[in-house]
């Protein structure tokens, strides 16, 4: 018989989920219920006398001792339960089997052991900013943003070249909005990237660097000031001058994200050869307007105008409502009426080929962009704000798979706000292929969590100062 290899997890990495269980502490024997998070197991010895053995991510202390652990399982009920949705649903990520472990391989049944133990190795080498490091991925993800920032801060002050440290910080000043600190983090990592140093590991290594040069290339005007502004215009510093040529780059952007990342990783500041490559939509001319005939028909039998808007039922408790997707219900704010629609790639026209530069926004297309993304806000006004991981699977679908099935109200109820973009506007495939990349891209970029919500609040703020 063969030997079981059990899956190790870092606790840093592992994504949040909320689910309560009853908890024995060994330390002072009290019995209370913890949010636990993600439910790993394993069996601990061998044949008749092996035993389950649970480690949890969720960060919790003992209510009576404030003891990190160990901790004796005695809900065995729903541990029984749990294994069997785990059983039939493949999907379900509450329970998984495997070990959490810190970077040095220690096991930590919960984060707070974990704690404990990186505290420990810190009081024998308090000038370690690796271990600062470590405990800060390690609070980070158990939710624990404000401490972890502090953690990464300390790792700075002992160790400013630490680029794991600075590029979590980079994240949250990005997702907090802070352009100015956003700024100086991201040319001191690009300085220190540049200057070659690492993380402890290859492939994290060149994750930050592509992640890097992507939320440069794709970063809010506001931050590009800060990245570009006062004497950073005419700089000869090295980081300087790569983010100004990393801006101002002409081309297909994932071979400029790509060929970015890696000169960055061999210190080079500038591409050997400038890159230039001309637009293809002719002239710089915005997408012709015009109606798809059954459209226009609709609007001149119902007496509407062309002004229209996808309307949706809203029950004012979070719930929408679409009762047929080829169905558009389609409204001027005076009169509704429906639309039918078989299909998004009949709507298609012409051959056109978008420009190479479409993650730059160009302005004949950012109506399209606006059309969509304005009509998403009020969809979050009824529906409540959607998270940047659902936005980025509906847009992804749209665009893979234009007719593809329904991934719920929401999908359907995008799909019908692309079928107007298309109804209203000559758009060929391939152009609305590429806009929906950029959209799905967009949301990508915003998403910094496991689950966040930052791509709809950007909009918001962005929408609003376009108003």
């Amino acid at each position: 018989m063969s030997d079981k290899i059990e899956p190790h997890f870092s606790v840093d990495e592992l994504p949040r989920i909320s689910q309560k269980l009853k908890l024995l502490c060994r330390q002072c024997g009290k019995r209370a219920r913890y949010d636990v998070g993600i439910i790993f197991w394993q069996l601990e010895g061998e044949g008749e006398s092996a035993k389950s053995a649970y480690t949890f991510t969720k960060y919790f202390r003992c209510r009576a001792c404030d003891s990190p652990g160990p901790w004796d399982v005695t809900d065995c009920m729903t541990i029984l339960a749990l294994t069997l949705r785990a059983r039939v649903d493949s999907e379900f990520k509450g329970l998984c089997r495997g070990k959490i472990v810190l970077f040095d391989g220690t096991f930590a049944q919960t984060p707070a052991m974990g704690e404990q133990h990186l505290l420990a190795l810190l009081q024998k080498d308090p000038g370690n900013a690796f271990l600062c490091t470590r405990l800060g991925n390690l609070l980070r993800g158990c939710g624990k943003e404000s401490k972890s920032a502090e953690w990464y801060e300390r790792a700075l002050g002992l160790d400013p070249g630490d680029v794991e440290a600075r590029y979590h910080l980079f994240l949250f000043a990005l997702q907090a909005r802070h352009f100015r600190s956003a700024a100086g983090h991201a040319h001191l990592l690009v300085q220190y990237l540049l200057e070659g140093r690492k993380t402890n590991k290859e492939p994290l290594t060149r994750g930050i660097a592509l992640w890097v040069v992507d939320a440069l290339r794709d970063s809010p005007a506001r931050l590009q000031e800060h990245l570009l502004g006062g004497s950073a215009e005419t700089s000869h510093r090295k980081e300087e001058i790569f983010i100004r040529t990393l801006l101002a780059q002409k081309g297909d952007p994932e071979e400029i994200i790509a060929a970015a990342a890696e000169r960055l990783l061999q210190g080079e500041v500038e591409p050997p050869v400038a890159q230039h490559t001309a637009g293809t939509v002719a002239d710089n001319q915005p997408a012709a307007f015009d109606l798809v005939p059954s459209l226009r028909k609709l609007i001149q039998t119902e007496g509407l105008s062309e002004d229209l808007a996808v309307a949706f039922e809203a029950n004012g408790h979070g719930n929408i409502r679409v009762r047929d997707r080829h169905s558009v219900p389609v409204y001027d704010r005076n009169k509704l009426a429906f639309w039918p629609v078989p299909s998004l790639r009949e709507l298609f026209r012409g051959d056109r080929q978008p420009p190479p530069d479409m993650c730059h926004y160009p302005p004949e297309y950012c109506p399209y962009f606006y059309f969509i993304e304005r009509q998403v806000l009020t969809v979050c006004a009824a529906k409540g704000d959607r998270t940047d991981q659902e936005l980025e699977e509906i847009y992804s679908a749209i665009r893979r798979r234009p007719d593809g099935r329904s991934l719920g109200e929401l999908h359907d109820v995008i799909w019908q706000f692309a079928a107007l973009l298309l109804g209203k506007h000559v758009l060929s495939g391939a152009e609305f292929e590429a806009i929906f990349a950029q959209l799905e891209h967009s949301t990508r970029k915003w998403a910094l969590r496991p689950v966040s919500r930052n791509y709809v609040s950007y909009l918001r703020d962005a929408l609003t100062e376009a108003a």
